[in-house]
């Protein structure tokens, strides 16, 4: 009897387990939501609100994620006239209103999704002509938007006649006249603004009405003379820069137009701002990679200038510099940041000059800590199986790992200050503070222990074992934080002289045509 009971219950065991095994993998399969099954959920929840298209949609969405999911499929199959019907009142009710322009999008919607059920094979009906629909819901929606742009033309309010001609070209373009009015609408906003002595304003709408209608009356030929006027202007003010911009936008337009072509290089010349690069002081003696720190870091500033710096600025070499000082009986010695020794200086526009106060190089003495930590070695050795047999195997055995941790540090300072002056009058334009460091540290370890490749090392001290042994050069250092001083200094001449100046236009132009 006993053993009966025994057997029944072994017989029971199994199936016991496999009737858990099997809720459990019914749980976990009911858990791993597919992004397909997600949206058919949603689907279902947007059905129950009522929100046919929505389900739809959601239908769609899962059988993106799986072509073949039989369920979305016919999901979207029976709820398809529905949300045919619903997509459909929402786009006649727009047009009902003739509120074209929200209608639009409807008929869009409605018309990629008769594609889509057809493609599924769940059209069951006979739909409208949706791409019929949306052609006329863009022919009265730009029908509208010209009817508003031409009242507010014979208003005179061009601004917002030409928004109202660019939305009827928006749906249909070409659309009647709408170009040349948004051409004409510019050449009257041109044209009241020359007349209001707003140049500048003048001269871009007649450019717009030209972009618009190519060669559209005289617009092309005004804006040219606007611009050459405005250009002229400022070249017999010495603001040259200026004037390069606005005759090149004459140019641009038409190059032969009278001695464009001899002005604008006049204005191209007169635009170039010359950097001389005077004296880095440095009475620190430190040099680096055998060259003057200071000379360093003004051919650091010189090479990145040249290569981001547009046309108007020209750095000096020291050849050229000395060339200059000779002419004009002048050394470089003598020359300071001192205004009095430079105001006479002729063909330099800008002196850059630069000190240096600290350079200091830091590196304490390495510490050394020996230490050590608990670590597992395999080793060979005999065992005994159950029979009393012996066999080599491996053991393992904790020891005492020591090691040396090493540290060490170098510290590089550098302090100082650079600053550019016009030549002109003196102005100190840029004044950058030098005050940078940068330090390098390193931590390795030495292991004392007497190891081999069946020793467990614990990985932070074998990551420290094979870390870097050697501090950077300190001349690495240096270049690091000259590259830093110089990309500063760069960025502050840009800003200060690379730039056209930001000045008022002329209101007393005479407009040379």
């Amino acid at each position: 009897m006993k053993d009966r009971d025994s057997r029944s219950s072994l017989e029971i065991v199994p199936l016991l387990n496999l009737l858990v095994l099997g809720m459990l993998l019914a749980a976990g399969l009911s858990g791993c939501a597919t992004p397909a099954s997600e949206a058919i959920k949603r689907g279902d929840d947007l059905l129950t609100a009522r929100n046919y298209y929505g389900a739809s949609g959601e239908y769609l969405t899962a059988l993106n994620f799986e072509s073949n999911n039989t369920d979305a499929k016919k999901k979207l199959c029976q709820t398809a006239r529905q949300s045919y019907d619903q997509k459909l009142e929402m786009a006649t009710t727009y047009e009902k209103s003739s509120d074209f322009e929200s209608a639009l999008p409807q008929y869009q919607d409605l018309s990629q999704f008769i594609e889509k059920i057809t493609s599924y094979n769940c059209l069951s009906f006979a739909p409208i002509n949706a791409k019929q629909k949306v052609a006329e819901m863009k022919s009265g929606a730009s029908a509208q938007f010209y009817k508003e742009g031409e009242k507010l033309f014979l208003q005179s309010d061009f601004v917002n006649a030409i928004k109202n001609y660019q939305d009827a070209l928006r749906h249909n373009n070409p659309y009647k006249d709408c170009k040349e009015k948004i051409a004409e609408s510019h050449y009257q906003i041109a044209t009241k603004a020359e007349s209001l002595k707003n140049f500048r304003d003048a001269a871009n709408s007649f450019v717009s009405a030209n972009e618009t209608v190519s060669g559209y009356k005289d617009a092309s030929e005004k804006a040219v003379a606007i611009y050459y006027s405005l250009g002229i202007s400022f070249l017999k003010q010495k603001m040259c820069r200026n004037a390069y911009d606005d005759l090149s936008k004459a140019g641009k337009l038409n190059d032969n137009f009278k001695d464009l072509t001899t002005k604008l290089t006049e204005a191209e010349a007169c635009s170039v701002a010359k950097i001389a690069f005077m004296r880095f002081d440095n009475p620190t003696g430190r040099d680096i990679s055998g060259m003057s720190i200071g000379d360093f870091i003004f051919d650091e500033i010189k090479t990145k200038l040249q290569n981001k710096a547009s046309k108007f600025v020209r750095t000096m070499d020291r050849n050229e510099l000395q060339g200059v000082l000779g002419e004009q009986k002048l050394g470089l010695a003598g020359v300071t940041d001192d205004y009095t020794t430079f105001k006479q200086l002729k063909g330099v526009d800008y002196l850059i000059f630069g000190q240096l106060t600290q350079v200091k190089m830091d590196s304490p003495p390495e510490k050394v800590e020996r230490m050590k930590t608990p670590a597992t070695q395999s080793y060979s050795c005999f065992k005994t199986d159950k029979k009393g047999r012996r066999y080599e195997s491996s053991c393992d055995r904790e020891i005492n790992l020591t090691y040396e941790r090493h540290t060490a540090r170098l510290n590089v300072a550098l302090a100082g200050s650079i600053k550019a002056v016009s030549v002109s009058s003196g102005e100190q334009l840029i004044m950058q503070s030098i005050s940078s460091k940068r330090s390098d540290d390193v931590t390795y370890v030495n292991i004392n222990s007497d190891i081999n490749s069946d020793t467990e090392i614990p990985e932070e001290i074998e990551g420290l074992a094979n870390a870097r042994r050697d501090l950077k050069d300190p001349d690495s250092l240096l270049k690091e934080i000259i590259s830093e001083i110089s990309d500063d200094m760069v960025q502050k001449i840009l800003a200060k002289i690379d730039q056209t100046k930001t000045v008022a236009d002329p209101t007393g132009l005479k407009i040379i045509r």
